[in-house]
């Protein structure tokens, strides 16, 4: 018998998708190749965002108002910029019940309830929620309706480390929006901007700042995996178990530089980004002005459920000079809008031009 040679199939090489062509209109600017850091819209002092339905983007601002910006052309800029109510005291908040028109604002000490009834995107209806809610070094932050149709807020505290008259200060809380009922579900939490559920687990996930009297160096900014009835240790447990008081604690999924202000917070789970980036949580690194040097921009946080919590790798994955980002949201585009505080702008990421 006469050996025949056989050829031998040889396996396609992987070809990576070329890096897309991208848009960075901020000078000094820095995010990962292909992806697009433009100019969405000037705002005065944006401090909490929110989509509706239609794709519109609601804004707060530190000036008392709240617009309505929309993008009609697609173009990712905003062309028309609609102020919906006026006359908040310091609004850090916003959020739509899902299914309705209904737009909630956290502001100073109260949630408010605003609608607008005849489409003209000016509130025709406003109602007090809630009122007399702790304020003073902090007050009611951002909130986010959860799966259960409540509607969850942190609440900051008074002071910078103390203990508190009001069970609800430095807390996280929700609301039954037909019944009025509220709890504490977590405490522990001297200043949670903002908050976000988990996109397959559900979980819910806060971020915190800590307290500013232990010098530059602590505690470290915090995200934390909120469970229900968890305290957080402010003010007298921080960073791993470091304090006076850490018995029963929890301790955070991921930490940031002290006093770098951790605040708006998203996940990812668009199509537009990588298939990397699906589930990641983004932060918004305020910075502070307390000293200089502390870096800012927005933080990529991957998390990997470990047990009844999360391990995390935290990483940079926006910054650009003098800024200070303060609400993050995804949009219903599957971009990412940010909101530059100081410097009165919100910009949009997307990944290609």
């Amino acid at each position: 018998m006469t050996a025949t040679a056989t050829a031998t199939s040889q396996p396609t090489p992987t070809v990576p998708p070329p890096t897309p062509v991208a848009t960075v209109e901020l000078a000094g600017a820095t995010v990962p190749p292909g992806f697009s850091l433009i100019k969405f819209a000037d705002l005065y002092r944006p401090t909490g965002l929110t989509f509706d339905g239609a794709g519109r983007l609601y804004v707060t601002s530190f000036d008392g108002t709240v617009h309505v910006l929309t993008d009609t052309d697609g173009d990712g800029r905003a062309d028309s910029d609609t102020v919906f109510a006026t006359g908040f005291s310091t609004a850090l908040g916003i959020t739509l019940r899902p299914g309705t028109n209904d737009v909630y604002v956290s502001s100073n000490g109260r949630i408010t309830l605003l609608r607008d009834e005849n489409g003209d995107d000016r509130a025709d209806v406003r109602e007090i929620f809630v009122s007399g809610l702790p304020t003073g070094l902090h007050q009611n932050d951002n909130l986010k309706f959860g799966t259960d149709g409540w509607l969850y807020m942190g609440v900051g505290s008074t002071c910078d480390a103390c203990v508190e008259a009001d069970e609800r200060s430095g807390t996280i809380m929700r609301f039954n929006v037909d019944t009025g009922e509220s709890e504490i579900i977590a405490s522990g939490l001297r200043n949670p901007y903002d908050l976000a559920f988990h996109p397959t687990t559900g979980d819910l996930f806060a971020t915190d700042n800590g307290r500013d009297d232990l010098g530059l160096g602590s505690p470290f900014e915090e995200l934390n995996h909120i469970v229900m009835g968890g305290d957080y240790g402010w003010p007298d447990c921080w960073n791993k178990g470091e304090g006076s008081d850490c018995a029963g604690t929890e301790t955070a999924v991921a930490f940031f530089e002290p006093h770098s202000s951790a605040n708006g917070l998203d996940f990812y789970t668009g199509s537009q980004f990588p298939a990397e980036y699906q589930n990641d949580a983004f932060v918004a690194i305020f910075g502070t002005f307390l000293t200089d040097g502390v870096a800012t921009g927005i933080a990529r946080v991957q998390l990997t459920p470990n047990g009844d919590s999360y391990q995390s790798t935290v990483s940079w994955f926006a910054q650009w000079p003098d800024g200070r980002p303060l609400p993050l949201i995804m949009g219903p585009d599957g971009a990412l809008y940010v909101g530059d505080y100081i410097n009165s702008v919100i910009y949009r990421i997307s990944y290609g031009s």
